[in-house]
């Protein structure tokens, strides 16, 4: 089953300190923290055949294709989180209840971008997708600080571009996966044929037995 949520309990009053971290303490921290992240892909539609747009990062620890994203606040929650880097990072203003979850990821980064570069950093990432509309994409404004360009890649060749991050590829599955399941519940309650049924539920499984990369 494909049914990915994001739950965010809050138990009493929590109110942000709003702390700031000097370089010398934020890079201690890291040495002893896992860093709560969450990541975006940047879709053109929601249809079987959709692209997605990657960004190419010019700064650790991922110097290459990769997910639009950053650190995640205190109280936020992970769509709060995204709606603001994606506003910092590309300039658009996006209301969070557009970003749909995707899934999960832990990473452990031999590099970083903070001093001591090579003590690395370890992330746990929340994964979602934004649909873009018309005209957004022609307004993201790229930070030449963080990206050298963007690029627009379909599913299928992000899955099998071995040159890719495993954490893409294993993103672009998630979104193949879950546009099976999705299909799957609209003919399961729209009455469609047993036969219909049965090979979409057989797609979603062959989709959910493709092992994860590390």
């Amino acid at each position: 089953m494909f049914k990915p949520e994001h739950p965010h309990f809050v138990t009493g009053s929590f109110t942000p300190q709003n702390v700031f971290l000097g370089d010398k303490e934020y890079g201690l921290a890291l040495d002893c923290l896992v860093k709560a992240c969450t990541d975006l892909l940047l879709l053109d539609s929601d249809q079987p055949d959709c692209k997605v747009l990657l960004g190419k990062r010019i700064v650790e620890p991922q110097p290459d294709w990769w997910f639009v994203g950053g650190r995640m606040k205190p109280g936020e929650r992970p769509e709060q989180s995204i709606a603001r880097l994606v506003k910092r990072e590309l300039h658009l203003l996006v209301e969070p209840s557009r970003f749909k979850p995707l899934g999960t990821h832990s990473y452990a980064w031999a590099r970083r971008q903070q001093a001591p570069m090579d003590n690395g950093t370890c992330d746990i990432s929340v994964v979602l997708t934004l649909v873009l509309l018309s005209g957004e994409a022609e307004r993201i404004h790229m930070d030449e600080k963080e990206y050298a360009e963007f690029r627009w890649f379909s599913i299928s060749e992000i899955i099998t571009g071995e040159s890719f991050h495993p954490a893409l590829r294993a993103s672009a599955r998630d979104i193949r996966q879950r546009q099976a399941w999705q299909k799957l519940v609209g003919e399961v309650r729209n009455g469609g044929s047993s036969e219909s049924i049965a090979e979409t539920a057989k797609q979603l499984v062959s989709l959910s037995a493709v092992p994860s990369e590390v």
